[in-house]
């Protein structure tokens, strides 16, 4: 088992979302709140939409006191190894088995993005930057990418909601009795056995 960690020290780490886990060895588990909030934030600072800094307090809140439930648990011995909570591999009950398994593509595609933008930023404000009106610059720099950030949002969460293509299950067969099964309704027949008469055979 390991030592059980300073009472104070966990929770000034557990202020900071992600630090009270890693303070206690769960390094990828810290790493995951600490990015999903630090992720909330950049998003909302992006879009320019303060209200999404809302979601920053439940996830502030989870890794506040799962740093407590996680030390609990150490001490009584059922705490689970340590992961992501958002892994990119496969994991038990084929929780977005979809998305795991195109894992290397989905990587491949936030690549292009960022790198897509990062060319756009480039070719506007250095290049054409200088022959664009103002208007027309601001909404190329600042209106476009964040309406296609917010298309993006929208469609990733009507695909949840949908579920990817092919999850259904499509191998479903009605059953159907077998020539040598009874019909509904009908009883079996059992063969009746052969009496006894009470006489030997001689």
């Amino acid at each position: 088992m390991m030592n059980r960690k300073h009472g104070l020290f966990l929770f000034l780490a557990a202020c900071i979302p992600g630090c009270g886990e890693m303070y206690q060895g769960y390094m990828k588990r810290g790493v995951s709140l600490l990015t999903a909030f630090c992720g909330l934030f950049a998003l909302a600072v992006f879009l320019e939409v303060g209200g999404l800094t809302v979601l920053m307090l439940p996830v502030w809140l989870f890794s506040f006191f799962d740093s407590y439930n996680l030390r609990s648990r150490m001490d009584e011995g059922t705490a689970e190894p340590d992961g992501y909570l958002f892994s990119l591999e496969g994991g038990d009950g084929e929780k977005l088995s979809t998305l795991y398994r195109r894992r290397h593509s989905i990587i491949g595609w936030c690549l292009v993005l960022l790198g897509g933008y990062a060319l756009f930023r480039t070719l506007i404000s250095g290049v054409l930057g200088f022959w664009l009106p103002d208007w027309l610059y601001s909404i190329l720099i600042y209106d476009v990418p964040r309406l296609a950030a917010t298309v993006g949002i929208i469609a990733l969460g009507l695909w949840f909601i949908r579920g990817p293509k092919g999850s259904g299950r499509t191998d479903y067969q009605p059953y159907t009795p077998s020539a040598a099964e009874p019909e509904s309704g009908e009883q079996t027949k059992v063969p009746a056995e052969p009496e006894e008469n009470g006489h030997g055979e001689n």
